[in-house]
């Protein structure tokens, strides 16, 4: 009965997703949700279904639906490459899969030497792309040629020069999140932080510092 019960209830969750305009893709098929039960650690966990969006307007739709009375159940897992070796991307909820479709580089300036890019770009393809401006990404994981961004900066990966060039965060200098339910905020990196990571303060961005995420969160939860 309480599987008849879990069928019904993802299952009624695609439906929800679809009704509002979801264009990823929903996976409730044992093969898929095999496929993603293990990753790069020792622990083993069956999702319940496996989700790819298309874009951030599909997650932030993807978080309103969640927010329905009837679907407060559900928890759900971000996942990049499956590199991790600590089982984050592992849930019995649902897998937010990133790198099926959110893999596409968005803008690039040689000048300020940034880049903005979906959170399933590969690190080695986002290094092969700066190879020629003579730049790259650091740092290099292990991982690299599976290694999403998005998983990085949720893990703060570091690597194989780290104590030179420093960890993921030391790179980041804005990140566009969506909240649970549904909100999108863009968080930026403090001058204080940018001038400790770059040797050079940037003074003209505002931001969300960690001090305000605990009053953003009750913001969003009323």
């Amino acid at each position: 009965m309480d599987k008849l019960r879990n069928e019904s209830l993802y299952t009624s969750f695609k439906q929800a997703l679809l009704n509002a305009g979801f264009a990823g893709n929903i996976h409730l098929d044992v093969a898929n949700r095999v496929l993603n039960a293990t990753d790069n650690s020792i622990y083993e966990l069956l999702p319940q279904s496996i989700i790819e969006p298309k874009n951030a307007a599909d997650i932030a739709t993807l978080c309103k639906v969640a927010n329905y009375a009837e679907f407060k159940t559900i928890t759900f897992t971000p996942r990049g490459g499956g590199t991790g070796t600590n089982g984050q991307s592992l849930t019995n909820g649902v897998i937010v899969d990133t790198s099926r479709f959110m893999h596409h580089i968005l803008d690039f300036n040689s000048h300020e030497q940034t880049i903005t890019v979906e959170p399933g770009v590969i690190l080695s393809e986002l290094n092969t792309y700066l190879k020629p401006h003579g730049l790259f990404f650091a740092p290099n994981v292990s991982t690299a040629n599976r290694a999403t961004i998005g998983g990085m900066i949720a893990t703060d990966a570091a690597g194989k020069g780290s104590l030179i060039y420093g960890k993921t965060n030391d790179h980041v200098i804005s990140l566009s999140c969506t909240l649970i339910n549904g909100n999108n905020y863009e968080f930026k990196a403090t001058p204080r932080a940018l001038e400790h990571s770059q040797n050079n303060s940037i003074n003209d961005h505002e931001s969300h510092d960690l001090h305000d995420l605990h009053d953003l969160h009750e913001l969003n939860t009323q």
